[in-house]
């Protein structure tokens, strides 16, 4: 199993001090008007805006640094209609994200780093990561940023000293409107409940649709739990010229949601939900396909369409660019 990112759920925690970081130089910069910040980042890094108010940076495929990102969110506050009253609230909103099903949990926010944020290490697909993450408010209250590192642990401390220079060069200009999830200005009450980027690999015992169909291919199971009735949608992006297939199914092992890999769309329609356990499949949906892809589920409390999913988080026909 490959390295991936994992932003939703945690699983065995362990916390420990972190390493100091050192001084490093940053080429780029990207700076987003709309949601008022800019960040400087390595000339060998690449930045993408994963929705409205979402950036992610990271190292390019085939590197190391491939696997640590730097997340930047922004999210109204209850003065603009959304959901958060303050950045604590923000950041306790991320840490029941990272609690989510597990029975071992330990979030430091005492020592490393200072300010409203917190540092956790957990485990998925085998392999153990640490986040760091900082909630900061802008100057009039109406607009939260989260930033966060993540990274797999043995990467962790080789790049904290890129981290903390990229979050020291992080401007805040206190006055551009920052839009995020549950906000009358974005027009929608959908929010992004799981995320993960992964790669489907062809495997050994895999060489014919009868072993697909004996379950001798790739298949990457995730778990999320739902904790209030509503609507819930997937979209999963891959490689062009490659087909995966994703699955969401309900605790009886009901399929709920499915983004078959032979359509352009890169959404699954809404479909009704209730709290509880749920689980997601990746499967190829050729024998012969591997493929880098990026996994998201949405939910609303209100039915939504496909046409909203675009509007906030992407176009509905799109691939990775590997």
């Amino acid at each position: 199993m490959g390295r991936s990112v994992w932003m939703a759920l945690l699983g065995t925690v362990v916390c420990c001090a972190l390493p100091a970081g050192a001084a490093v130089n940053l080429d780029q910069v990207h700076c987003w008007e709309e949601n008022g910040y800019c960040i400087h980042y390595p000339a060998e890094w690449v930045a993408t805006k994963a929705n409205d108010y979402t950036l992610l940076l990271s190292g390019k495929a085939g590197t190391d640094s491939y696997y640590t990102t730097v997340t930047i969110a922004s999210f109204a506050s209850t003065l603009l209609g959304g959901r958060y009253e303050t950045a604590q609230a923000l950041l306790n909103a991320y840490k029941c994200d990272l609690v989510s099903g597990s029975s071992m949990v330990c979030i430091d926010a005492t020592g490393y780093p200072t300010g409203t944020g917190y540092v956790a290490e957990f485990s998925h697909e085998g392999e153990t990561f640490r986040q760091w993450r900082v909630v900061a408010a802008r100057a009039d209250n109406r607009v939260f940023h989260s930033w966060a590192f993540t990274a797999p642990t043995d990467l962790f401390p080789t790049y904290l000293p890129l981290a903390e220079a990229m979050y020291a060069s992080w401007t805040l200009d206190g006055t551009s409107g920052a839009i995020g999830p549950g906000t009358t200005a974005t027009g929608a009450s959908i929010t992004i409940i799981f995320e993960a980027r992964d790669r489907i690999r062809r495997l050994a015992t895999c060489n014919s649709d009868s072993d697909k169909s004996l379950g001798r291919c790739h298949t990457i199971t995730y778990s999320l739990n739902i904790t209030a009735p509503g609507y819930v949608a997937l979209s999963l992006v891959f490689e062009r010229g490659q087909q995966i297939t994703a699955t969401l199914y309900d605790a009886a092992g009901k399929r709920v949601a499915f983004r078959p890999g032979n359509f352009t769309d890169v959404y699954a329609s809404a479909s009704a939900v209730s709290p509880g356990r749920y689980t997601i499949k990746v499967v190829p949906e050729l024998f012969y396909a591997e493929s880098d892809f990026e996994l998201q589920v949405y939910f609303s409390t209100r039915e939504f369409s496909i046409d909203e999913l675009a509007a906030l988080y992407g176009p509905r026909n799109r691939y990775l660019n590997r």
